[in-house]
């Protein structure tokens, strides 16, 4: 499962938040959930205490999964960077202890984890918002360190909303898709979209590599912040396939943009691309 970007939730709307992260504890083992990931932006303001409060009431409820978080701008700042309230609530002391935790960086502005699922063996390494050259180095020495796993990056900021690059996001992927992992999970701006960027890898002008580059983001859809909606990516080791679908426990319901009216919204989505299947990029 994949949460993004929810910080409207623990702002006005906490009811929300906990009935995501309690409907995955409750369906895990009907869903095979082995993992769930965070990409950023826990609150709106990390100024107010009762956000941190509704994003740890939310969150807790994943105690007993394996999960990992990072800080988007909202949980950090944007002119200057200060990871002491994120390190406070979820940062390395709240991942150390877990023991598929691999290591982490600077109090918790990045960390990996390491996880087993099928016959797949992962390493999800992840790093908070603005990532400089020293971070971009620890995640290429992480992925590097664990070349026998599929490797998956989870950042905050990598697309704009129309798909393009920020400067983190070419950095990333010169750096460190260039010759790492096989799948980017990022939030921070409003899309939903797989786009494929490929690599060659032993340099004989034939790409070898396809990494899927992922944003998914719902905080616009809809005037609760996201109405509930959260990525979940099924894989299916023996057909060699990722599928990735939205739903939302709250409302009950798949696919947000497919309802008459939401094509109008000021950041629309093709409703194909919140159910989509691809070739496992590591078959």
């Amino acid at each position: 499962a994949w949460i993004s970007d929810p910080q409207h939730y623990s702002e006005s709307h906490p009811e929300i938040f906990c009935a995501m992260t309690r409907f995955l504890q409750k369906e895990r083992e009907r869903l095979n959930l082995a993992y769930v990931v965070h990409t950023g932006d826990m609150v709106q303001d990390r100024g107010a205490p009762e956000q941190w409060d509704a994003a740890e009431a939310a969150m807790r409820m994943l105690a007993d999964i394996p999960h990992g978080v990072l800080a988007g701008n909202h949980d950090v700042g944007t002119s200057r960077r200060d990871f002491s309230e994120f390190n406070a609530h979820f940062g390395g002391a709240h991942m150390e202890d877990k023991p598929y935790c691999g290591g982490i960086y600077e109090g918790g502005m990045g960390h990996y984890d390491l996880i087993d699922a099928g016959d797949t063996r992962f390493v999800f390494a992840y790093m908070g918002y603005q990532p400089d050259e020293a971070a971009i180095r620890w995640l290429t020495s992480v992925f590097n360190q664990y070349p026998e796993r599929v490797g998956v990056l989870a950042v905050h900021d990598y697309f704009k909303t129309d798909l393009s690059l920020y400067d983190s996001g070419r950095a990333l992927q010169k750096a460190v898709l260039a010759q790492c992992p096989n799948l980017v999970l990022s939030g921070h701006r409003y899309n939903v979209a797989a786009v494929p960027v490929s690599f060659d890898d032993d340099g004989d002008g034939t790409a070898e590599r396809t990494v899927y580059q992922m944003i998914a983001n719902y905080q616009a859809a809809g005037s609760e912040g996201g109405s509930g909606y959260m990525r979940f990516l099924q894989i299916d080791e023996a057909a060699g396939e990722l599928r990735a679908y939205s739903y939302s426990p709250y409302l009950e319901d798949y696919r947000y943009w497919d309802e008459p009216g939401t094509e109008n919204e000021k950041y629309p989505v093709d409703p194909a691309n919140e159910e989509i299947t691809l070739s496992l990029p590591w078959a």
